[in-house]
């Protein structure tokens, strides 16, 4: 079955070249980083619990920002994308498609768990 891409990007480093480029697709978030040695993270978005985007005074006036993701992925369960034109949008393009993940292959989170009570 072949991904769509959702969204495909570099980090805006305000005019030096940047060696790091971020690919969302319907299915994962791939991080791939280096020049001589490319390294390759990845995320199922299955597993992603929750995502946030963080921008100061300087990248609110540059149109930037960096997005958290929290994931139950044992290697990297913390995931920040760094320096991200229009933040606040990829991280809704994340968060809807990790939503959409989890329907598909019915990976829910029991986040509470109501047992009935002893009297």
């Amino acid at each position: 079955m072949a991904e769509n891409v959702l969204w495909k990007g570099k980090p805006f480093n305000y005019g030096f070249p940047s060696f790091t480029t971020y690919t969302i697709t319907d299915t994962r978030v791939i991080v791939e980083k280096g020049i001589f040695t490319r390294t390759r993270k990845e995320i199922r978005l299955y597993r992603v619990r929750d995502g946030s985007s963080k921008r100061n005074l300087w990248e609110r006036l540059w149109g930037m920002g960096d997005i958290y993701i929290s994931s139950t992925d044992a290697d990297s369960p913390h995931f920040m994308l760094r320096n991200i034109k229009g933040a606040e949008e990829v991280a809704d393009i994340v968060l809807n498609a990790a939503d959409e993940a989890r329907r598909t292959h019915r990976a829910y989170e029991m986040t509470e768990i109501n047992e009935p009570s002893i009297r």
